[in-house]
């Protein structure tokens, strides 16, 4: 059976890249087919190199694109091209967070962790910088009124798989194209045991430190941690912080790091690589999660999965609801006072808890049974 896969690796770096590379490993341990189809063919070889991945045994497929269009309307304009004969190439399609029109009528299966489509329903959802700037607020409108005349936004195809990777993304996936209840949930994969097996055989000594995880973007919420830590600064309880995260937009937090006077207690790492986040994970006792809109959080597991405690925003989210169970592993906020008694408690505290039900938790969401899962729903797909 042939599976085209319709994606562009590295070009918004984090766990998407990572949940795909799973995807098509997965696809070819099945023996499926594959064909990635791409407009950036290094990016595979790129992803698999940073998350430590094999690289995926499928035939990569090249599409140029013209250099004015960005994601997510390179996608579709590689779709464009594989179905310009119709698309019976292939047996089924699979695409990430969006269904490309061209691509409606054949069998496929959509992995979303946010459709842009849910975006436009969902106002919480958009970015900061698309909100609060008149060249965002153009951006936007513009892209509001393209992308609907290249995607799907408000109807499921009918012979089409919608996968979502969190309770909250599967919700907002049913509301936004009327569906009802009619979307599998499959949490998205973590390397947890690989991150649980180093933080087992590794001689590094838990310290008084504490790790953020995230693309620097001011949605993510990083500023409420670093007054956290200001706050627990003016007590004279020493804390370190490493953010950690892919470029974007961190200037406010280096602004905010030099106002509050923290600079001797955190540290920005920008554009880190996994050995780098590791390392910190290992050291450190808790992994704080401020964003109130975070679909899932991946993040959270791989720092479980190392023996930080998780403190996570409360709320409709991943990482309260799915991950923490709603602080059966781990801790909730919703304010930097709440945040700085909870970063207290582990620091002071970390010995007292059970920090092996915590990483067994982590071990639920591994890499090996996303795998499984996935195969599974696509072949009582594809059979029914």
């Amino acid at each position: 059976m042939k599976v085209a896969v319709i994606y562009d690796f590295a070009v918004n770096k984090g766990g998407g890249d990572f949940v795909m590379l799973n995807i098509l490993e997965a696809l070819n341990d099945a023996r499926y087919e594959v064909s990635l189809l791409t407009s950036r063919p290094k990016g595979l070889h790129e992803s698999a190199e940073f998350f430590g991945n094999p690289i995926p045994n499928v035939d990569i497929r090249h599409v140029k694109v013209p250099s004015y269009l960005r994601h997510p309307y390179t996608i579709a304009y590689v779709a464009r091209e594989a179905t310009k004969n119709g698309g019976d190439d292939y047996d089924a399609y699979l695409v990430s967070d969006d269904i490309p029109k061209c691509v409606a009528n054949q069998r496929g299966v959509c992995y979303m962790h946010y459709p842009h489509a849910a975006r436009f329903k969902f106002k919480e959802y958009i970015a900061t910088r698309y909100k609060t700037t008149l060249r965002g607020r153009l951006a936007w409108r513009l892209h509001k009124a393209l992308f609907p005349r290249l995607y799907l936004t408000d109807r499921k195809p009918e012979n089409w798989l919608l996968i979502a990777n969190s309770i909250v993304t599967r919700c907002h996936v049913a509301e936004t194209f009327h569906v009802d209840e009619d979307v599998a949930l499959l949490n998205p994969p973590v390397s947890a045991r690989r991150i649980n097996e180093a933080w087992r055989n590794n001689s590094l000594e838990k310290e008084n430190l504490i790790v953020c995880v995230g693309r620097f973007e001011f949605e993510k919420r990083f500023i409420e941690v670093i007054r956290a830590l200001a706050h627990l600064k003016k007590r004279n309880i020493n804390v370190k912080l490493s953010l950690i995260g892919f470029k974007h937009d961190e200037g406010h937090l280096i602004k905010a790091i030099r106002e509050l006077g923290v600079e001797e207690n955190v540290e920005l790492l920008v554009n880190a690589g996994r050995d780098v986040l590791i390392n910190r994970l290992l050291r450190a006792k808790a992994l704080v999660h401020p964003t109130p809109h975070e679909p899932f959080g991946i993040a959270v597991v791989e720092g479980m999965a190392a023996g930080c405690i998780p403190i996570v925003r409360r709320g409709f989210n991943g990482p309260w609801l799915e991950i923490t169970k709603e602080g059966k592993y781990g801790f909730g906020f919703n304010n930097p006072e709440e945040l700085a008694s909870a970063i207290k408690k582990v620091i002071e505290s970390y010995g007292s808890f059970d920090v092996e039900a915590i990483a067994s938790r982590a071990l639920e969401f591994d890499e090996a049974k996303f795998k499984r899962r996935l195969i599974n729903l696509f072949e009582s797909f594809m059979v029914a």
